[in-house]
């Protein structure tokens, strides 16, 4: 569902330079003038260029140029996103998302900002959220038991490639969760549940895109700009699209009906790997073989093929 300013922001952008008056946008969306204003101010301090001439109105004459939610709103395609709400700068927006869960807001509700200051990897890492990137999490509330969660996380890269693809941003998938261009991490994802015995409550699936390279970026990453010239607000409202679309596919069908499309685009087929828990210990060591209809990393060992649920996998020297 759009909000009124982001429909007012998609009004300004389709008039383009031959500009829209207060009162048309006043009759067309059915509020007053002096709504209209309040929202024409509220996007100019968004980062929205508008220019108002008497006669004329008002004119778009550029849009923002770092990550602003009322633009992602703006851009996004799928209906399945009901709200999205953010700021410039955040804890964690996977935080701020759980508190939206608890509170029992419905999913397809997301939380987007330009920095966060106490972002969180996978197996408790801290996440560096440098400038320049765009970080996004996701309200969703799966039909399904605790155990199958674990296919989420690989349905997910796959929706955030999904949505950089449409781009024209080539991906590859390292499992169980990173996105990568040309071996170089240019996503990651970190999925945080709760659950009872036999169903799972709310999944909030974090994301972290690195869009623009800045003084703070990390080395050895990669960053769609190399590949399309997008804004963090077009990057953010693309993959959170792809997203939704690989939801879609997995609540209807489950993650088999898409292990095709994830090991086409998988990268540790046929690699030598070793494969830890959070501790530290060695789960599984040997050829990766691929992925199995439940989302499990399948690597062969010298005696037996072991289907690995969660880990870390680092290739073999």
């Amino acid at each position: 569902m759009k909000s009124r300013r982001s429909e007012i922001a998609s009004a300004l952008v389709a008039t383009g330079s031959s500009g829209i008056s207060g009162e048309r946008l006043a009759v067309t969306f059915g509020i007053s003038r002096v709504a209209i204003g309040k929202h024409i101010s509220a996007l100019r301090e968004a980062g929205y260029a508008i220019d108002a001439a008497r006669g004329e109105g008002y004119h778009l004459t550029s849009l923002p140029a770092g990550l602003v939610p009322v633009e992602v709103e703006r851009l996004v395609t799928d209906t399945f996103w009901v709200h999205i709400e953010g700021a410039e700068e955040t804890g964690s927006t996977n935080d701020d998302c759980k508190v939206l869960a608890r509170a029992g807001a419905a999913e397809g509700n997301a939380i987007v900002a330009s920095r966060q200051t106490a972002g969180k990897g996978r197996l408790g890492r801290t996440w560096v959220s440098p400038e320049g990137g765009a970080y996004l999490s996701a309200l969703l509330r799966p039909p399904c038991a605790p155990t199958e969660v674990a296919s989420l996380a690989p349905a997910c890269a796959l929706g955030v490639a999904y949505g950089l693809e449409s781009l024209g941003v080539p991906c590859s998938l390292k499992w169980p969760n990173d996105v990568h261009i040309n071996g170089r991490k240019v996503a990651g994802i970190l999925l945080e549940m709760s659950a009872e015995t036999d169903r799972v409550e709310w999944v909030v699936a974090g994301i972290g895109v690195n869009v623009r390279a800045s003084a703070d970026s990390l080395g050895d990453t990669a960053f769609v700009e190399e590949h399309a010239d997008a804004s963090p607000s077009a990057v953010a409202a693309a993959v959170l699209d792809g997203l939704a679309r690989a939801y879609r596919e997995y609540t209807e069908a489950g993650f088999a009906a898409m292990v095709d499309a994830y090991q086409s685009r998988h990268t540790l087929s046929g690699s030598e790997v070793v494969v830890r828990d959070r501790m530290g210990a060695i789960v599984a060591s040997g050829v990766v073989e691929g992925i199995d209809a439940s989302g499990r990393l399948l690597v062969r060992g010298p005696d037996t093929t072991t289907p690995v649920v969660a880990g870390e996998v680092t290739l073999r020297s």
